[in-house]
């Protein structure tokens, strides 16, 4: 038996190598962008939808979300995370869902992405993850996010 080139005999572990490897450049190549346009602002705000309208403070606005986040702690036996949506408003983090959840932007202390999964460490050591499609942008809103909440 010998190597071939033909993509049909690749298997499926390299296809999804190769799958994942493709989503991350799109990430991170959405993400240069992404940090271009919010080099001097935050994020847009956009419209909150029925499950989040509640939960804002008066005059905190949504930047954005997304859907199917899966939120995990460290050391929660739950194995596969909590499922939700996750939003960015003004202020905060919200993650509604199977639990709901609510960390202040001004709490983050650093945010980063690996194996899909935003990392985020909060001031006095204690941090989650959060599995969600486009990680690499949803940093840069969060980061974008939190300059002007500072302001």
């Amino acid at each position: 038996m010998h190597a071939t080139d033909d993509p049909a005999e690749e298997g499926p572990a390299l296809r999804d190598a190769s799958a994942a490897a493709a989503r991350t450049a799109r990430d991170e190549a959405e993400a240069d962008a992404t940090r271009e346009a919010l080099a001097d602002g935050t994020p847009p705000p956009i419209a909150p939808d029925d499950r989040i309208t509640p939960h804002l403070a008066e005059g905190e606005q949504l930047h954005g979300l997304r859907s199917s986040a899966i939120l995990k702690s460290p050391g929660d036996d739950r194995a596969l995370g909590y499922g939700g949506t996750l939003y960015l408003t003004s202020s905060r983090l919200v993650h509604l869902g199977q639990v709901m959840m609510t960390v202040q932007l001004a709490d983050i202390r650093e945010i980063s992405v690996a194996a899909g999964r935003l990392l985020i460490e909060l001031r006095g050591g204690e941090g989650f993850t959060i599995e969600i499609d486009r990680p690499r942008v949803f940093r840069t809103e969060i980061a974008a996010a939190m300059r002007g909440s500072r302001v």
